[in-house]
């Protein structure tokens, strides 16, 4: 189910970014900067890239959960962090800004996402919600240590109330990306 929300959100703001600018061409991918050797992927220069940060259990939706049938356990509700990266090579930090800048008005003006408003959203998603995520000045630092990576313009945005509730995930979402 992760991998449909990410998606869908990404065909979205894809959408959006390529409208603003009048473009024809991808300009959203999902994907690692780095390959496992820490080399950067050639297929995000020039392009938002978003990739999970984290996954969390969303405890306070725990307690009015209960067993759908007997025997079964409760659904779990998690939040999952994604970042969105601009890596436009060349010294071109300028465009990355722009991009950036991009990505935070989309979620300005959509908070909220559901099958009404996203249409390859899983028909299993009532409503997701979303925030900026504020990563601090340490943790970012430690943050793209850890992925491998310099520094790009990013920001984090945490997507809220994604319900897991033992049902068979089989939904594919084609790739953007």
């Amino acid at each position: 189910m992760i991998h449909n929300v990410v998606a869908s959100i990404g065909y979205r703001l894809d959408e959006y970014i390529k409208n603003a600018l009048s473009l024809s061409e991808e300009t959203v991918i999902v994907s690692s900067l780095v390959d496992i050797k820490g080399n950067v992927n050639p297929d995000i220069e020039n392009k938002v890239t978003i990739f999970l940060l984290n996954i969390e259990e969303e405890r306070t939706a725990k307690n009015g959960h209960f067993q759908s049938h007997a025997g079964s356990n409760p659904p779990v509700t998690i939040n999952i962090y994604l970042m969105f990266s601009a890596y436009f090579p060349n010294f071109n930090y300028m465009e990355s800004l722009r991009y950036i800048s991009l990505v935070i008005e989309f979620f300005q003006s959509n908070n909220s996402f559901a099958t009404s408003n996203t249409p390859l959203l899983s028909n299993s998603i009532d409503k997701l919600f979303v925030e900026i995520s504020n990563v601090g000045i340490d943790e970012i630092s430690k943050l793209w240590s850890n992925i491998g990576a310099n520094y790009v313009p990013s920001v984090a945005y945490k997507i809220k109330h994604i319900v897991f509730d033992g049902e068979n995930i089989s939904q594919n979402v084609s790739s953007i990306l």
